[in-house]
């Protein structure tokens, strides 16, 4: 049967033979859910189960217990055993979760699109398919590029990482052969990991906020929008309480995370990196700074050529310090005690110690200076300098569980604030130098790292690849430091892969659980590279991006499935979990997993694809074997026995088991243990291998005569430690005819792919403010253009205009227009509700970070005009 637009709008989007209307109405959603899963209105008894699971909307993953009346799912609450280990309770969207396995607009048979022209305006004229139908499709054009080459495949996924979990995809692919693996973290917070493992080798933070006493903030809203944002949010509230923590957010916009602090600070969008390197001038010059801390545990005593270059001794590996003993450069060992700061001569040649490399570098970032570019107060950016050195407690220790240790309660902490830009490594890394100067890593109250030196590779030179390899040009010479994948380039290589080297021509794409065109800037270039590609998508419900598949594969929800959860762990606790099926109200027969195992059959790669997944879970004892098909279910058992240790009816009743992290765990086998004194490896106070990959990087560009490669903007972001230059994005060297700054944030209310715009609770019981984004401008910039509240009004970017609702309030600075973005989604596959709003990412300009290939959300500059 041939679906035409309309009739699919009103007939694939039905459940159970509830019409699709043009909005929901609560009625039709209880008697479709009811329908769906008894077929008559009659029950004979009322079965009530409770079961735990966890939640997979947002990568908060909190445990969540859910009531289940006779098969269908009645209401969504916080796992209270949870608790002690993570989330106190869950948000809207977790609470509603019901509302996305019940949507009346879910996909629930496969489809096949024939008509080949792919864009907004086009009918896909979709065609119901088997599931025979669609694996024997999907499969031949597979078994052919795997016979021709296999690295013309391209897998991408979002929120479908956080299901069946990255393991199985990254598994999937090897075993198929192509490297071509692609995931969300760059529209996320790719550029922070990055800093991370840049200087700490290893990636996750978390301030110590039990034990906290000031919280500097710069863009973390955990309130909405963080990682971690329901142990953050309850944590902070807590230890304001009981602990006197003091909170400071930095951001251009009033959000709920300011307006509950104790002091907002304005900055102006993007020069937060030169405000903090202000501070950091203020410390330094006052001497406020823990100095045996920059000594025992980083590289700031290294010694710098003026190319630098770290100096190197004799085996042209190990740094080399000033040694005050013997007044010669020294490697540091035991012996040697190395000198902080000064310039120094090494066999003729002068060098400084990398330290006095950054206090030269900031002589003239004053806080004066700081004032004219990120227009905070002089006096204010002195202020918090001096009560971050005054609350770090420089020197002190505290004595827990009797033992001895550092006490540097104060912490700057950030997520997408710093990050989000064209260099938002060089953003997070003048955090990290902060907090490094107050000594606060590992230290209570302070900056906790997750797995200190645990990937020393991320402390070489990077490989610089090229010609790439990767479609997404992870790792290459133009990217030489994103280790966690670039979101957003595939779609525009595969418009024209000769331009960027590639060898081959990618011909497939597989979307899983991501829309991903939508989540990021200049959203059209990634829809004109969907347009190149045949494309298989895997999602609940028909999204921008499955508008321009070629085959979509109907995947279960979160409360139709079983899953090897991921979670997350606080600075005290972990936990391991699963996610349980409660319900199957349309009876669908597969999820992304059942899938790939499927494909892998049929295409002959079955049995490599089970070693694969061996490898990448790390299974040992209990593992996949060959020869034989696994269900979703026997999946998640082998795992919950290999990493929890415990039989699967602990997992069937509780959905988890957690663990408390020891003192000792917690504060003393992390910097304290990989990083402090002779003869160990050093924090990168000084990013060395920045500089030197970008000496790397140069001889490539040259040697292959890459004209349109720009050797000046890669000089400015691999600087090896923070400048002035990160403060000034292309947009805001270039665009200086239009006057406003853009920020981006996220709503407690929405995600991004989409899997929540129809969502009736979300939609119409909060109220209306919830069903859409606004267009915030502050009243005394509106009044200057005769804008009030409710106005339509227009936003021009150098990529293109888009129209949005005015919303004036007093919490924004008067430069700069703040808009959410994950509304006005176009897709005629979604309910009427989901297309309120601005699409703020279709005018946002494309400058991804050249370490990290991070997008940059918030450095496009706008006009703004009455519609």
């Amino acid at each position: 049967m041939e679906l035409s637009r309309r009739k699919f709008m009103q007939g694939v989007g039905a459940l159970g033979g509830a019409a699709a209307a043009s909005a929901f109405s609560f009625p039709t959603i209880a008697d479709a859910a009811k329908n769906a899963k008894n077929g008559s209105a009659a029950e004979a008894a009322v079965e009530i189960r409770k079961v735990k699971s966890g939640c997979a909307i947002c990568p908060n993953f909190c445990g969540i217990e859910a009531t289940v009346v006779n098969g269908i799912i009645r209401t969504i609450y916080p796992d209270t055993a949870r608790a002690e280990f993570y989330n106190h309770g869950i948000c809207p969207k977790g609470a509603s979760g019901m509302f996305n396995t019940y949507d009346p607009y879910r996909l629930k048979k496969p489809l096949r699109r024939t008509n080949p022209k792919k864009g907004p305006g086009e009918d896909p004229r979709w065609v119901e398919i088997s599931w025979d139908e669609a694996f024997n499709t999907i499969a031949e054009r597979l078994k052919k590029l795997r016979a021709e080459d296999p690295r013309k495949l391209i897998w991408q996924h979002g929120q479908g990482k956080y299901l069946i979990q990255e393991q199985y995809c990254q598994a999937w692919t090897k075993a198929f052969g192509t490297p071509n693996m692609v995931h969300r973290t760059t529209a996320c917070e790719a550029a922070r990991h990055v800093a991370d493992e840049l200087t700490w080798a290893g990636g996750g933070i978390l301030p110590d906020l039990k034990y906290s006493k000031l919280l500097l903030n710069f863009g973390a809203n955990y309130y909405e929008g963080e990682q971690t944002s329901r142990w953050l949010d309850w944590q902070t509230m807590q230890s304001i309480e009981s602990n006197g923590l003091k909170t400071i957010v930095v951001e251009p916009r009033l959000s709920g995370v300011a307006g509950k602090a104790h002091e907002w600070v304005p900055v102006r969008p993007g020069k937060d990196v030169v405000m903090i390197l202000a501070m950091a001038k203020v410390m330094i010059d006052a001497g406020t700074i823990d100095e045996p801390f920059l000594v025992d545990f980083t590289n700031a005593p290294q010694l710098v050529d003026a190319s630098g270059t770290i100096l190197k001794d004799k085996d042209g590996k190990t740094p080399l310090v000033w040694d005050t003993v013997s007044g010669s450069a020294k490697p540091y060992l035991q012996g040697v005690k190395p000198a902080l700061k000064g310039a120094y001569n090494v066999d003729g040649k002068p060098c400084r110690t990398a330290f006095q490399v950054l206090a030269d570098s900031i002589a003239d970032i004053t806080p004066e200076y700081a004032q004219e570019v990120a227009d905070v107060p002089a006096a204010t950016i002195t202020r918090l300098a001096q009560t971050f050195a005054k609350e770090a407690r420089i020197g002190e220790t505290i004595v827990i569980d009797g033992q001895t240790l550092r006490y540097r309660p104060a912490v700057l902490y950030s997520f997408r604030g710093l990050a989000a830009k064209e260099h938002g490594v060089q953003g997070w890394r003048t955090g990290l130098i902060l907090n490094m100067l107050v000594g606060n890593i590992d230290a209570v109250g302070g900056l906790m790292l997750g797995g200190a030196y645990g990937r020393p590779q991320y402390f070489d030179v990077s490989k610089c690849e090229y010609p790439p390899s990767r479609a997404d040009l992870a790792q290459s010479v133009f990217f030489p430091y994103s280790n966690h994948h670039i979101a957003q380039t595939p779609n525009l290589v595969v418009q024209d892969p000769q331009a960027y080297g590639l060898a081959y021509q990618p011909e497939m794409q597989i979307f899983y659980g991501t829309n991903r065109p939508v989540s990021i800037p200049n959203s059209w270039q990634q829809f004109a590279g969907l347009a190149k590609t045949y494309n298989v998508v895997i999602d609940i419900v028909m999204s921008e991006s499955a508008w321009y598949a070629d085959i979509v594969l109907p995947d279960k929800t979160y409360l139709e499935s079983w899953h090897f959860a991921p979670t997350r762990g606080t600075t005290d606790t972990g936990h391991i979990a699963i996610r349980q099926p409660m319900a199957n109200p349309y009876n669908l027969q597969h999820d992304a997993f059942s899938i790939m195992w499927e494909l892998s059959k049929r295409v002959g790669f079955r049995d490599q694809f089970a070693e694969q997944c061996n490898k990448s879970w790390g299974l040992k004892e209990v593992t996949f074997k060959p020869g034989r098909d696994y269900t979703t279910r026997e999946g998640v058992e082998i795992l919950w026995a290999d990493k929890a240790k415990k039989d699967f009816s602990v997992a069937i009743e509780q959905g988890f088991v957690g663990s408390r992290k020891s003192v000792k765990s917690k504060y003393l086998s992390g910097a304290e243990d990989k990083f402090k004194g002779p003869g160990k490896a050093k924090m990168k106070f000084y990013a060395d291998q920045l500089i030197d990959t970008y000496y790397k990087a140069e001889g490539i560009v040259k040697k292959n005569s890459l004209a349109s490669f720009e050797l000046a903007k890669l000089r400015i972001a691999y600087a090896p430690l923070p400048t002035r230059d990160h403060a000034f994005p292309t947009p805001h060297r270039e665009a200086k005819d239009y006057p406003f700054y853009v920020i981006t944030h996220k709503r407690m209310y929405r995600n991004q792919s989409g899997n929540t715009v129809n969502n009736v609770i979300l939609n119409q019981a909060i109220g209306k403010d919830a069903a859409t984004n606004f267009v915030q401008i502050n009243a005394a910039t509106a009044g200057k253009l005769g804008i009030k509240g409710g106005d339509a009004v227009m936003i021009e970017t150098r990529v293109g205009k888009i129209k949005g609702t005015a919303q004036v309030i007093q919490g924004i600075r008067p430069d700069t227009i703040a808009v959410s973005y994950h509304y006005g989604q176009w897709s005629p596959g979604y309910a009427p509700d989901a297309h309120n709003g601005t699409a703020i990412n279709q005018v946002l300009e494309h400058h991804p970070d050249l370490i990290s290939g991070h997008n940059s959300f918030n450095d496009t500059k706008c006009k703004l005009y009455k519609a």
